[in-house]
């Protein structure tokens, strides 16, 4: 249960740091007014991202638990399905602005939990060799 509590306050943490430097950046180059341009917002492609990246942390230390052996193949279906669904959250957006705005704030938000989910992943394969190494 442990892991569990750690990895969701490292993503709380990364989401929260993240959203804030993004929100700054784009108030810096003075792009922030897009924003009231489309259906979008930078909390929402944050949402989006940290509740997926909730979930696959959930399911990744879940199948950990269940089925070790199994969870490659596992992670790699829980990217397809984010990868899907974050298209589908994406697609009214495609190609609404000349400088793709859109594409490429999604881009960004969608590699940063990315990464994250990457990086539990990793975490979690990891731990049944540190496991035999201690004995």
């Amino acid at each position: 249960m442990n892991n569990y509590i750690k990895y969701i306050l490292m993503l709380l943490l990364v989401a929260t740091t993240a959203f804030f430097a993004h929100y700054l950046i784009l108030q810096g180059l003075e792009l922030g007014d897009y924003w009231s341009r489309s259906e979008y917002s930078l909390l929402g492609l944050y949402t989006f991202g940290g509740v997926g990246s909730l979930l696959a942390v959930i399911l990744i230390m879940l199948t950990n638990w269940a089925m070790p052996k199994s969870l490659g193949f596992v992670f790699l279906g829980i990217m397809t399905v984010k990868v899907i669904a974050g298209y589908i959250y994406v697609r009214k957006g495609l190609g609404v602005f000349e400088n793709d705005f859109i594409e490429f704030n999604f881009l960004a938000v969608f590699f940063l939990f990315l990464f994250f989910d990457v990086f539990v992943a990793f975490q979690a394969l990891n731990q049944e060799d540190n496991v035999v190494e201690k004995k």
